[in-house]
């Protein structure tokens, strides 16, 4: 599935050039562990019947998938 993606503002490109290689890193953890929170809520919330451990599987499952 292919995520359109939109241009950037002068403004964002204008912080990503003055924040440091560790400073990007840093904030895309950020947005990744956010994205895994917000899924597993969704994975909660349509399962209400499954453990903590089922829950964490499917999300290691699917970022498997993700990454073939």
């Amino acid at each position: 599935m292919k995520v359109p993606v939109e241009p950037l503002d002068p403004r964002q490109v204008h912080a990503l050039q003055q924040m440091s290689p560790e400073e990007k890193w840093q904030v895309a953890l950020g947005l990744l562990e956010t994205a895994t929170e917000i899924r597993r809520l969704a994975l909660r919330r349509d399962h209400p019947e499954w453990t903590e451990a089922q829950v964490e599987a499917e999300l290691a499952a699917e970022r498997i998938r993700a990454a073939a």
